[in-house]
């Protein structure tokens, strides 16, 4: 019975990843080319604002948390399903966090080379933890960093001025959903 479920679970997560990243390849292919609209010059340098500045250091920061923690998790935790999302995550938000850094240089703003304070807590006090009682953290953790992001990315795409940044937030915003579903369906059949 366990193996089943631990089967109708993997497939069905598979089955997301995959539009996803139709979804990904179909939506948006240019969007977030643009040099943005900002204050900037007139010249066709973009600036960035406070605010998309902001977006910039904490997207990147929880990008990166996701990333370490995947990591970890795909070195700790004995259990299928954590280590299969924990890979897909290290990989996905590897992939999102390249992207930003490039819209971060665009605007001419620093994409955080680390984690923020209350993110090194985060990892830090989940480094230390083990079976199963990491497991259940990772997946909340995940949860949590990933409605997180949902909300910063859906204020990107309705506040910005930057189009390169407006377009790289529309552009993920969906796939960070199908994550969060991914993250939640985990949280469930972590014991």
């Amino acid at each position: 019975m366990k193996m089943q479920k631990m089967k109708q679970w993997v497939l069905a997560g598979w089955a997301v990843v995959f539009s996803l990243i139709l979804l990904t390849g179909c939506a948006g292919a240019d969007v977030g080319s643009g040099t943005g609209a900002g204050t900037g010059s007139g010249t066709g340098t973009p600036s960035a604002s406070k605010a998309d500045a902001s977006f910039v250091a904490i997207a990147g920061s929880n990008g990166l948390l996701q990333v370490q923690l995947s990591e970890l998790a795909m070195q700790k935790s004995a259990n299928l399903e954590v280590r299969e999302f924990a890979k897909l995550m290290a990989q996905q938000h590897t992939r999102i966090n390249t992207e930003l850094k490039g819209v971060a240089q665009q605007m001419r703003v620093t994409y955080p080379g680390a984690l923020s304070g209350n993110d090194k807590v985060i990892y830090d006090r989940t480094a230390k933890l083990s079976s199963p009682v990491f497991e259940q953290t990772y997946a909340r953790e995940m949860e949590t960093a990933l409605q997180q992001d949902i909300a910063l990315y859906q204020n990107a795409v309705s506040s910005s001025s930057n189009l390169a940044l407006r377009g790289f937030a529309l552009k993920n915003t969906p796939v960070l959903q199908g994550y969060l579903r991914l993250a939640t369906q985990l949280k469930k059949v972590v014991p």
